[in-house]
């Protein structure tokens, strides 16, 4: 069985969001239920394999969606198509056997959260984004298998870095490079890349939950609306 991990890494509470008002073509999500969903419907003695097209978004989904796939019942692969960046590479560190085409890139780099308030807000947000930190690794860690040492994989991620299918190959976040005649051997937060590589930005979530939470508020007969809230979200300009 293969599925898409295309777009944003996302809370299931977010994609479920988006996908009421119809914006997922727009604003391509993937959330945990979508795993917990295809390891459920992989049929028996088939590999689930994810065709990851994503430069990552939620940490914690991506913490959930790796726990999900290491102790997933099913073989399980991945494929990296064009690029496997912040949350998604946790995926893919979360799979059996895990595969890049020769032109697909792994990005990983340090986790990222936004902090108001005073000075014991800012050292709380530190010391959780230190504990993300060591997390991350733990994935990168356990899919390498000692090719490459934690305190490497923090200056990668310090820096920034993207892998080539060879680089990723070398330090064992892959596995094998799709074409390749290579035997197999022994992985609100955010760890999304930015730029605009992310294919147009995001809705503003805090009004598209505000739209949300007003369709689904018990009102007069066909006040708020699908039809309405849409034609909101158009007014605040948020589409």
């Amino acid at each position: 069985m293969r599925v898409s991990v295309n777009g944003m890494i996302a809370s299931d509470e977010d994609a479920g969001i988006v996908r009421f008002f119809g914006l997922d073509k727009v604003f391509r999500m993937v959330c945990p239920q979508d795993i917990r969903d295809a390891i459920a419907n992989t049929p028996p003695g088939d590999t689930l394999t994810l065709e990851i097209n994503s430069g990552g978004g939620s940490l914690y989904a991506g913490f959930e969606m790796y726990s999900l796939l290491v102790a997933a019942e099913v073989p399980t692969r991945a494929e990296v198509q064009s690029l496997a960046g912040s949350a998604a590479s946790i995926l893919l560190a979360g799979v059996q056997t895990a595969c890049c085409t020769p032109v697909g890139q792994v990005m990983i780099h340090l986790p990222s959260t936004v902090t108001e308030g005073n000075e014991v807000a800012h050292r709380e947000s530190l010391g959780m984004l230190q504990a993300a930190t060591e997390s991350i690794i733990n994935a990168y860690a356990a899919k390498c298998g000692g090719r490459i040492t934690r305190a490497a994989l923090k200056a990668k991620m310090k820096a920034e870095t993207f892998l080539t299918a060879d680089e990723a190959k070398e330090i064992g976040l892959i596995d094998q490079i799709i074409g390749q005649n290579s035997p197999i051997t022994p992985a609100q937060v955010m760890n999304c890349m930015g730029g605009g590589l992310m294919n147009g930005g995001l809705p503003d979530m805090d009004k598209l939950r505000e739209a949300y939470a007003k369709a689904h508020t018990p009102t007069k007969p066909d006040e708020h609306t699908r039809a309405e809230a849409q034609l909101a979200l158009e007014l605040m300009r948020i589409i």
